[in-house]
């Protein structure tokens, strides 16, 4: 008896250590490097044959897990931005948001600074207004107001103010036009919609919108699930009858079902459980996303009158197969168009425009963003759509 409570007290010890590890320990190696050395350590300090069995098979299992996560993580594209090393001037440019998780603090200037190895890939200024918005060229008054709602992409990551792509749609078109930037990195339409959802953007209803534009990337199909490690705060949304429905933030759902919240901190350490029903929860993601878009252009009607205009950085139809490394299946991409189009979405795609320019010319080094001379060419093409030649 009482060397079971012995050992019953070791091991509750090299538990709570290894708890305490995976939560707090940078990544899933060295989690399953210091489930190794507690189960060592059991063989050595626990009692009786079974135990010692126990802590043995318990290191031989993180061995395992420790093993099928580095093949995982070979086989898994590698994100871009891997090297890079970013800061921020002042640090604290994001506030928490009650229903958007975070967004850019009004009144702010933000200096962002990104270098790879002694490299300065980019210097500039984030400039965000009293509304919370990027910063964007003067327009006379009752001007015609193109709204932009989007990620990084459309907020400018590592561009100036006057090189993002609302910036450089107003300059396409003589500064006649006032552009609208409420964009923040990270954000996919989850927060697009809730943008809406909360009248964040009435402040502009009555003034003469004529479109609201945004940009629609690969990645935004975990976004809207929450799976990126940034999102937790942000807004959760399920389907009820093919009609998206807002629950909370994904931390809340996660706190108050523990085995939802269990599952995504087991995907998010471990790369091989992540790629379980890999197929069925993206197809559950283009479902969600899909039904978010036409959310969205339901919004722009109802609070502004105006269209919703969709620009696409992905395969299409006209995609030859293997363009790139996305994480979703080119066929599941080009599937997911053909749906936002067959409901009415107006759509333009980005990647003709850059077809064979070399690399460096339309995507900031290290970073994988388009450039200021990409955003121009969207900006160009976006023009002819939207206010013709």
């Amino acid at each position: 008896m009482a060397q079971n409570r012995r050992n019953l007290g070791i091991a509750a010890g090299l538990i709570a250590l290894l708890a305490l590890g995976a939560a707090t320990l940078p990544s899933t190696g060295w989690a399953c490097g210091l489930a190794i050395l507690l189960g060592l350590a059991g063989v050595v300090l626990l009692r009786g044959n079974g135990w010692r069995s126990g802590a043995l098979l318990i290191a031989a299992v993180a061995v395992a897990v420790g093993l099928l996560d580095v093949f995982a993580g070979l086989v898994a594209p590698q994100a871009h931005g891997v090297g890079l090393v970013t800061t921020f001037d002042p640090e604290g440019w994001k506030l928490p948001d009650p229903d958007l998780g975070y967004r850019p603090k009004p009144g702010t200037k933000v200096v962002a600074s990104s270098t790879y190895g002694s490299q300065t890939v980019f210097n500039v200024t984030y400039t965000i207004t009293a509304e919370g918005t990027r910063a964007t060229p003067p327009a006379p008054p009752g001007a015609d107001t193109y709204v932009f709602v989007g990620d990084s992409f459309m907020f400018g990551q590592g561009l100036a103010d006057d090189q993002t792509l609302p910036a450089q749609f107003a300059k396409a078109d003589d500064f006649k036009i006032r552009t609208v930037n409420a964009s923040a990195p990270g954000y996919a339409p989850n927060q697009f919609v809730r943008l809406l959802e909360t009248g964040r953007l009435d402040w502009l209803r009555g003034q003469p919108v004529k479109a609201l534009v945004t940009w629609i990337i690969p990645p935004h199909l975990a976004r809207v699930t929450g799976d990126e490690p940034w999102l937790g705060p942000s807004p959760r949304y399920v389907l009820e009858n093919g009609v998206p429905r807002f629950t909370g933030s994904f931390d809340h759902y996660r706190w108050t079902h523990p085995l939802a919240g269990l599952q995504h901190f087991a995907e998010d350490r471990f790369a091989f459980i992540a790629a379980i029903g890999m197929r069925q929860r993206q197809e559950r993601q283009a479902r969600l996303f899909t039904a978010l878009m036409v959310r969205l252009q339901e919004l722009a009607r109802q609070k502004f009158d105006a269209p919703l205009m969709v620009i696409y950085s992905w395969p299409d139809e006209q995609t030859p197969p293997g363009f790139d490394d996305n994480e979703a299946a080119q066929p599941m991409l080009v599937a997911i168009l053909k749906g936002l189009r067959e409901r009415g979405l107006p759509l333009m795609a980005v990647n003709p425009l850059t077809s064979g320019l070399p690399r460096e010319k339309i995507a900031i080094a290290h970073d994988g963003h388009p450039t200021a001379f990409a955003d121009g060419l969207t900006a160009g093409e976006l023009k002819k759509r939207l206010l013709g030649p």
